[in-house]
């Protein structure tokens, strides 16, 4: 929990109905006199997840700020007159921050002194219509017309609430509001040309055929894919009968057998007019319109011009209806025959004519990843770079000394991190392995020194852990630290393959070499009462074995670790299962932070969310129930000791490899139960 200095000096009694109105209901440990805990006060405000989310906070906390400093007083007074005007808090705030933003912004853009007099003005001409209005009115202009420019759409709406277009708080909120009615899932659609349409009027009455299948025939499920992508917008659908129809994104789900008189591999022509769709199998298949296909390749010309992006197989038929209003009236070919005479590929629901297209959106993708993992900072733009750096090697686009720069940056822990999971991905996908495997190649063979030698050789390693070849990954690791002993990286990783090979000292050694103590690691605190030094006797060649399987010491374990019985080493084989989680990379990680999610109280409170990935029962429920302990066993069963690989899952004898322990397996062929159950 937050706790306040001792002793702090506060500037000014900011006065009670002035704090109700900034933060609602004070906690206890919050000083409002203080101006940075204020700011804690209105990061509740904030989701600080939204796009700006640190620009907004720190407008909202201006504002307070101005309330409670009473500088200027009109911010206050305009407060307390929009309240009296039946605005809850919430509203009167947005609509303050709303107008101090584009006085804020145009002082640091345009780096002139604030306009003080202009502020004072703009606060005078409150109240703003709400969102709700500005939304009803931005509809009822743009289904008036089949589409409208979007300068003419915000003066019309401008005029219908009396308002003049030019004021920049109005304009701020009505960019707001047509950014949210505009978004994939909005009513509204900006296409090329900056021309706005109303989805759904557009696409009224229009007729789209999809080829029925025999598995959707049976399930009664209609996917919204490229064929019927026009009509994607309709939230709520009946049949001519009344009866409803499940919509989702995806998908369309009728009563039961409402497809079941369609014979399998009909024509469906589908019709929606309103909220009814009504369906019709065709008897005569419908052979490619040149003139429609044409229409729609243009439509793709004209969108894919500029930002040279796949393009929304949606967008094609609006660019369509637009340009011939006939179009789709009637019965034609499958939108997917039409694109592909038109010499477009389909990829789920957009198109592209070529490559570049796609491998444009790849990167757009990447970066839009990466800001939301690292936020912008010198940091992600290092990690683009080495990233286009990777892309070209990859393609045999970039010489030597290029190759030698990326391992010199993939040597910081932070950047290699974050590289090696954009490049190996989360479903360890057999292609992409491949091709990063033989860009690590490229690396090795370019790498000058050996702290470069070590990064290929890393993440050599981790590749051919992805595959399930964990002795590999393992001479990579320790050819990684012979060349470079004192990076972290490497000799973290090789640490990791001792302890699981079940030899503690070698497993201390490299994490103390790297700075890990018990008090800082959970593994060294854990390895240190396994290391040999704790006393176990060494054994002669000829004598009996200390693992128990009857025979002498050099026909069995001589030269490998002695280690205690098994039911000492539960603990240490727990942490071996959880550490896989938390070092493999993939998607452990992606199931971990989805039931973390489940079992937080609320997984909106962020504190609630590291408190429920601290629970144990998380990684617990990940292994057992989610499956990860069978994968475990089965990645990394090469490396354990034979008595651990063979570990009891779900009630059954699991053998990790084809040479199980022996004295294991005739427990097993006797019926026996485990020692160690």
């Amino acid at each position: 929990m937050h706790r306040k200095p001792a002793c702090r000096r506060s500037i000014a009694v900011v006065e009670s109905d002035k704090v109700a109105f900034l933060f609602g209901t004070l906690p206890a440990w919050a000083d409002p006199d203080d101006p940075d805990e204020r700011t804690e006060l209105m990061s509740r405000e904030v989701d600080e997840d939204a796009p700006g989310a640190l620009i907004q906070l720190a407008i909202r906390t201006a504002v307070a700020n101005q309330i409670a400093d009473d500088d200027p007083p009109q911010v206050w007074a305009t407060a307390q007159r929009l309240l009296g005007e039946g605005l809850d808090r919430h509203d009167v705030l947005r609509q303050l921050v709303l107008t101090f933003t584009p006085q804020l912004v145009s002082a640091l853009h345009e780096r002139e002194p604030f306009d003080r007099e202009d502020y004072l003005s703009a606060l005078a001409r409150l109240p703003l219509p709400s969102a709700g209005d500005c939304e009803r009115t931005l509809l009822e202009v743009a289904r008036s017309r089949p589409s409208i420019p979007v300068a003419e759409l915000d003066e019309l709406v401008a005029a219908r609430l009396g308002l003049p277009v030019d004021d920049a708080t109005f304009r701020l909120l009505l960019d707001r509001v047509s950014e949210d009615m505009m978004d994939p899932d909005g009513p509204l659609e900006l296409l090329a040309g900056d021309r706005v349409v109303h989805v759904e009027a557009l696409t009224d009455g229009i007729v789209l055929t999809h080829r029925l299948t025999e598995s959707e025939r049976a399930t009664g499920v209609l996917p919204v894919d490229a064929d019927l992508s026009g009509f994607r917008r309709h939230r709520t659908l009946n049949l001519p009968d009344g009866e409803a129809i499940t919509v989702t994104a995806e998908s369309w789900t009728g009563p039961p057998g409402w497809l079941a008189d369609v014979p399998a591999n009909s024509l469906l022509a589908i019709r929606i007019d309103g909220s009814v769709l009504s369906l019709t199998a065709l008897q005569v298949a419908r052979a490619v319109d040149p003139e429609l296909v044409a229409l729609l390749r243009a439509g793709y010309d004209e969108a894919v011009a500029e930002p040279w992006l796949p393009v929304p197989v949606e967008e094609l038929v609006l660019h369509a209806r637009l340009h011939e209003p006939t179009a789709f009236a009637t019965p034609a070919a499958a939108l997917a025959q039409l694109l592909d005479a038109a010499g477009l590929e389909v990829r789920g629901t957009e198109v592209a004519h070529e490559e570049s297209v796609w491998q444009n959106l790849d990167q757009v993708r990447r970066t839009s990843r990466l800001l939301n993992r690292l936020g912008p900072g010198e940091l992600t733009g290092t990690v683009v770079n080495v990233l286009e750096l990777l892309d070209k090697i990859s393609h045999g686009l970039a010489d030597t000394g290029s190759a030698q720069d990326v391992l010199d940056d993939l040597y910081d822990p932070a950047v290699l991190e974050v590289v090696a999971d954009e490049l190996l991905g989360l479903d360890d996908d057999p292609e992409r392995l491949r091709t990063t495997g033989a860009l690590a190649q490229r690396l090795l063979a370019a790498a000058s020194r050996p702290a470069q030698r070590a990064v290929a050789h890393w993440l050599t390693a981790v590749v051919a852990e992805r595959e399930g070849r964990v002795v590999a990954a393992e001479t990579e690791l320790r050819a990684a630290v012979r060349l470079d002993p004192d990076w972290g990286c490497a000799a973290d990783r090789l640490a990791w393959y001792c302890s699981d090979r079940g030899d503690a000292e070698a497993a201390l050694t490299l994490w103390r070499g790297i700075g890990a103590t018990s008090a800082n690691s959970e593994d060294v605190r854990l390895l240190e009462s396994f290391a040999a030094s704790s006393g176990r006797p060494r054994l002669g060649r000829n004598e009996r074995c200390w693992c128990g399987s009857g025979r002498k010491f050099k026909q069995c374990h001589l030269g490998q670790v002695a280690l205690p019985p098994l039911p000492e080493r539960v603990g240490w084989l727990c942490r071996k299962a959880t550490a896989y989680l938390e070092r493999r990379g993939g998607s452990p990680q992606e199931v971990i932070y989805e039931h973390t999610y489940v079992r937080a109280l609320d997984p909106d409170d962020e504190d609630s969310v590291l408190e429920a990935l601290e629970d144990p029962l998380v990684l617990d429920v990940v292994l057992h129930e989610g499956g990860w302990f069978d994968r475990f066993l089965a990645d990394r069963g090469a490396l354990l000791p034979e008595d651990e690989s063979c570990s009891p899952v779900r009630g059954r004898w699991w053998t990790a490899r084809s040479m199980s322990c022996s004295r294991c397996e005739r427990r097993r062929r006797e019926g026996a139960r485990p020692p160690y159950r």
